[in-house]
């Protein structure tokens, strides 16, 4: 039993013995350092992912004695309008945390106890399923556990040694798996020259977990080939520019990631609201570039879904950690457009 009281999360399950691991869930699934949640949970500091104002993560834990039993929660916690911890959901779900299995987690009757401690809870979800999935495949990679008994299969179709019509064998869990293991085998490379014959749909698919990988250069090199390709057309096809760009948002040839990203703020296709809102929600961090940050608001102010897009991708994207500045810079340009300056008027008067 402790001897002075739990104000968190992380002081909850230390105190209980257990190991830990959490991970994002809002923007793409990734995992969060020590420092960063503990920070966030004394609203130190504020959330480093924020999803419509709040922190949506998965938290995995185990009894070191048994570490081949893991337990999950996903939690979803508001953040204040500086994007910290509401401290009274913070006390609210701990208060009801400890009435339900008690100061000693660890100690409860069973898995299913502790497994079931946030039913009910408002400060609990369910993923969708294809999250699940990228967190399934994040989250054995991160713990070096083995993949899902569908990454043979996935690899086998990825890699050229399944016919590419049979896609629909494949497991949304074996997909997830591949893309998180792309540096475990030297086939995987191999996935450059499948890129260019999947399906819209398959290749759709497989970006969506792609995004929670950090590519290798050789694949973000594929995929800029592809953007290129596609703004050369007369009707750029936009489902396919947004797939591209999740894809490579996560990966660190952060040169080759802002040349595409330029290269379609530049095209008029980027209007499109769904190429904004991706870059907003998957490739924020391009924002910090003045060059970039000005093309993307003046897109942003002439995007096809109007005034409310503009304000409300505006608002999501000044909330991400250290974006705001730069923001605010580029909507003050001495050089911004009458339309943007129309639309920042609209917003904020």
């Amino acid at each position: 039993m402790t001897t002075h009281k739990i104000f968190t999360l992380s002081e909850f399950l230390h105190e209980s013995g257990a190991q830990y691991r959490v991970f994002d869930m809002g923007r793409r699934v990734t995992k969060l350092t020590p420092d960063e949640f503990v920070g966030f949970e004394w609203a130190k500091s504020p959330y480093p992912y924020p999803f419509r104002q709040a922190a949506l993560f998965g938290i995995i834990f185990w009894d070191p004695k048994k570490s081949d039993q893991h337990y999950v929660w996903f939690l979803n916690l508001p953040l204040d309008e500086q994007g910290l911890l509401k401290q009274a959901a913070r006390d609210a779900f701990l208060k009801m945390l400890l009435e339900r299995v008690g100061e000693c987690m660890l100690a409860a009757e069973n898995g299913q106890q502790i497994q079931g401690a946030l039913k009910d809870s408002p400060y609990s979800f369910s993923p969708r399923e294809e999250k699940m999935a990228a967190f399934n495949a994040v989250a054995t990679k991160s713990l070096a556990l083995p993949p899902s008994s569908h990454y043979n299969d996935a690899l086998a179709y990825f890699t050229g040694d399944k016919p590419l019509n049979q896609w629909q064998t494949l497991a949304m869990q074996g997909v997830a798996d591949v893309a998180m293991r792309l540096d475990e085998h030297e086939e995987t490379l191999s996935l450059i020259e499948t890129i260019p014959k999947l399906s819209d749909k398959v290749f759709t698919v497989l970006s969506s977990y792609l995004e929670n990988a950090q590519l290798p250069m050789g694949i973000v090199e594929e995929l800029v080939q592809r953007v290129e390709k596609e703004l050369q057309e007369a009707s750029p096809n936009i489902e396919r520019i947004c797939a591209c760009l999740r894809a490579a948002s996560n990966s660190p040839a952060i040169g080759l990631v802002d040349h595409m990203v330029t290269h379609v703020l530049k095209h008029d296709c980027s209007n499109h609201i769904e190429i904004l809102a991706t870059i907003v929600g998957r490739i924020w961090r391009v924002l910090a570039d003045e060059t970039i940050c000005q093309l993307f608001v003046e897109r942003l102010a002439t995007n096809d879904a109007g005034q409310a897009a503009f304000s409300q991708l505006l608002a999501d994207a000044m909330f991400m950690p250290g974006l705001r500045e730069h923001i605010m810079h580029a909507l003050r340009s001495s050089k911004r457009s009458t339309v943007l300056s129309h639309a920042v008027g609209e917003m904020f008067g």
